[in-house]
């Protein structure tokens, strides 16, 4: 329920709506009414805090006064969502006191406010302000230099009015698409209490087939793992929820391909449209900061069969072939091969525009790093060409510290782009300078210069090593510019810390273990509410004010499996597997708006019934015709639970949301799979891989393993799938004497000769080892 005020303001924010983004969902209204009678505010006025509050009160006989000392007087108005805002009156009274010279309207963007007018005061007593065009913001200060008292009667806020959609929600809010076996299954109530029963009917037969009690709104069905395709609904009191489906998969089943086909339809000058963007490289709209390659790259590292198998949709487009104004956009790289996996052809893409533009950046040059580190996992597709000519330009310009104006936009908030350097400096929440994100870079070269000249690659480690020192030691993860405030970019932060703890657990620095554990009880306890939903805050906080936080919610999971990897506790790791889980259902309709985040979710997502309010036409990006957008997030004032105020603040896709989300997606892939020989009687071995490759229950998946003794030799074996909705692929093995036999194929295996089974490969490989006795 709402406090009487807050419901007072939510009532008033639904009767004008004003300048709130609902393209596509609801329609304008001619009229005008004055938005700021549902803000808050604020002054510094120390002699009357209170005074303020008359600003907006609607009375012009009712004041706020500044203090006669200060210079600088100021009052502000915080809306209750972000707004476009077209006109702002202050309506001022000058009986005791004369005119200031001049004032400022400021608007509260990035951490600090900022001036979009300035302007002399003139004997008139109303300040009229008109936009040329509407400005979208959550916060306006009325800011004045002078000795004498101000006085403000009113200040007044308008925007352009809007109906809001009235779609009746859902009581029961779930992940509309389905869940996966063997993970955790929840959904959340608000408006049912404590021990309330539910129930899950299966749609076909119409047999109760689960039954459960809400507990602090939230109904937890996680052990219900049935081996169906038939749909389900949860039923409690008169409230049922959407249908849903429960698979091996599920969530790769629906985003897989999809995933691809985005980045495919969102690559720039070749994708969806030919035009030539600003603040775009490889990926129109992606800036420097969209983490799109390590992103890929670490998707198919994590899952390469599956990443195989998918739809090959992609065809070269030689750069000769477009205009004049195109040359030299991309083309440095000679071409993949025609039977190329697609996300193998996009990693192509993103490392030929960076190379072919000569992009300097940190961010951009980093993202290179990554594609020599999986450059071996890669070259059945890409000539060795691709590799020499990255690996020559990291070389050269990889301590390099200026950078050209053509590799960077109005964003740059880098004090430098020596790689190698310390970096202490932390970015905003736009996202692009999260902590650590030379770390992986640093490593990833190591490994790569070790290879071709040893003497020389020390210097990435020890860069590396005293990066991660400073982060131990100074990151405060109380401080949500270390965490959420991050935005999409979060990720790049704990995936440093797995990284060099898995990969050189003998030469960790001391204390990242604990730094990590430190991380992850910070965020669980700001996840203890009905949404699983991890806070902004410890406070009433729930996500930073003012911004489309979508990226963050899809990349979070990619965090809290990194953290998972690193911690000991068994505990901990339960938890952190249930919020990574919470996110993506999260993504999927289980939140306030009870909405999945993508406008287009219904008609191309599985099972998806209510999509975001609304797509972005137009942009930078041009993302409308590109599929599996996600183009919008509940919003703070969303939290806890206000769905009544319908869709406000920004709504716009952004290719860093989408590749958040493919990162979670490799994360997700790497931390359920595992592989492991049993032996099932004494001559007799299983093979049993369980990874994310069972999606469809119509249609037997196999893959083919390879598996290499101590001594070298190698031999392949194929694993298939242990029925329609197993999450296993075995193969069986004989032993005989000192042979292994599968099938037609024959291994000899001398005592105490070690095989190895792997699957995943590079920093997500998992292995399993068969001695024999």
């Amino acid at each position: 329920m709402f406090k009487k005020s807050r419901k007072k303001t939510a009532i008033n924010f639904l009767n004008s709506i004003i300048g709130i983004f609902l393209l596509g969902c609801i329609s304008p209204v001619l009229s005008q009414n004055n938005l700021a009678t549902t803000g808050t505010t604020h002054s510094n006025n120390i002699e009357n805090k209170l005074d303020s509050k008359y600003v907006n009160d609607g009375n012009l006989e009712t004041s706020w006064i500044s203090n006669s000392g200060d210079k600088e007087k100021w009052v502000s108005i915080e809306l209750p969502g972000n707004t476009e805002v077209t006109e702002i009156k202050i309506q001022l009274d000058y009986t005791s006191s004369k005119a200031p010279i001049s004032y400022a309207l400021q608007t509260y963007m990035n951490g600090r406010w900022r001036e979009f007018v300035k302007r002399k005061f003139n004997d008139n007593e109303l300040v009229s302000v008109k936009l040329k065009k509407p400005m979208l913001t959550d916060h306006i200060r009325f800011t004045v230099n002078s000795s004498d008292k101000i006085m403000v009667k009113e200040f007044e806020i308008y925007g352009i009015v809007y109906k809001a959609d009235l779609t009746e929600l859902k009581e029961i809010l779930i992940n509309q698409s389905g869940y996966n076996l063997q993970q955790p299954k929840r959904f959340t109530a608000p408006k049912l209490e404590d021990n309330t029963s539910f129930v899950i009917k299966n749609r076909t037969t119409k047999e109760v087939v689960y039954k459960g009690t809400i507990k602090n709104h939230i109904g937890d069905f996680t052990s219900f793992n049935p081996s169906s395709k038939d749909e389900y609904v949860i039923i409690s009191n008169e409230f049922e929820s959407y249908p849903f489906r429960i698979g091996p998969y599920w969530l790769e089943r629906v985003s897989y391909q999809n995933a691809t086909d985005f980045m495919t339809g969102a690559r720039h000058y070749v994708g969806t449209t030919k035009k030539i963007s600003k603040l775009s490289w490889a990926w129109r709209d992606g800036d420097f900061f969209n983490w799109a390659l390590q992103g890929l790259i670490a998707q198919y590292l994590s899952n390469p069969e599956a990443y195989k198998s998918l739809e090959k949709r992609i065809k070269y487009v030689d750069n000769s072939s477009y205009p004049k104004e195109y040359k030299g956009f991309w083309g440095a790289l000679k071409p993949y091969k025609k039977d190329a996996p697609d996300i193998v052809k996009l990693i192509h893409w993103d490392v030929d525009v960076k190379i072919s533009q000569a992009l300097e950046h940190e961010h951009q040059k980093a993202e290179l790093a990554h594609f020599l580190y999986a450059y071996p996992y890669l070259k059945e597709w890409l000539p060795q060409q691709n590799f020499d000519i990255v690996y020559n330009y990291l070389i050269n310009v990889w301590d390099k510290e200026e950078v050209r104006a053509t590799s960077t936009t109005k964003y740059d908030k880098s004090e430098g782009h020596n790689l190698l350097s310390l970096k202490t400096k932390m970015g905003t929440n736009k996202g692009e300078l999260p902590p650590g994100h030379s770390i992986i870079p640093n490593l990833m070269m190591y490994e790569v210069v070790k290879r071709k000249s040893p003497k020389d690659a020390q210097k990435y480690f020890d860069a590396a090593f005293t990066q991660m020192q400073w982060m131990i030691t100074n990151l405060d993860w109380k401080d949500p510019i270390t965490t959420k405030g991050q935005r999409m970019s979060e990720h790049i932060t704990m995936r440093a810390f797995a990284y060099f703890y898995n990969q050189y657990p003998n030469k960790a620095p001391k204390g990242l273990q604990e730094k990590v554990t430190q991380w992850a009880k910070v965020m669980l306890s700001r996840s203890n509410n009905m949404w699983d939903f991890r806070k902004y805050t410890d406070n009433k906080e729930w996500a930073p004010i003012g911004w489309n936080e979508t990226g963050n919610v899809l990349g979070f999971p990619a965090a809290a499996l990194a953290a998972k990897s690193v911690i000991l506790d068994s505990i901990l790791k339960k938890e952190l597997n249930k919020i990574a889980w919470s996110h993506i259902d999260n993504s999927f309709g289980r939140n306030p708006t009870g909405r999945h985040f993508s406008y287009d979710g219904p008609r191309e997502i599985e099972g998806v019934d209510l999509g975001w309010y609304n797509g972005h036409e137009g942009g930078i990006g041009l993302l409308a015709p590109v599929p599996f957008v996600f183009d919008g997030s509940p919003k703070a004032e969303h939290y806890p639970n206000h769905p009544e105020l319908g869709n406000i603040g920004w709504t716009e896709g952004w290719v860093q949301f989408n590749t958040a989300f493919n990162t979670s997606l490799a994360y997700l892939a790497n931390d359920n799979t595992t592989i492991e020989f049993i032996k099932t009687a004494s001559n007799k071995i299983k093979l049993q891989l369980q990874a994310p490759i069972n999606f469809n229950e119509e249609k037997q998946d196999s893959v083919r393993l390879k598996l290499q003794t101590s001594k070298g030799q190698t031999f392949y074996i194929k694993c298939t799938e242990e029925g329609p909705f197993s999450k296993y692929l075995t193969a069986d093995i004989t032993l005989k004497g000192n042979k292994l036999i599968f099938k037609n194929q024959t291994i000899k295996l001398k005592k105490r000769e070690t095989i190895t089974a792997s699957y995943g490969l590079g920093y997500f490989k998992k292995e399993a080892k068969f001695s024999r006795e």
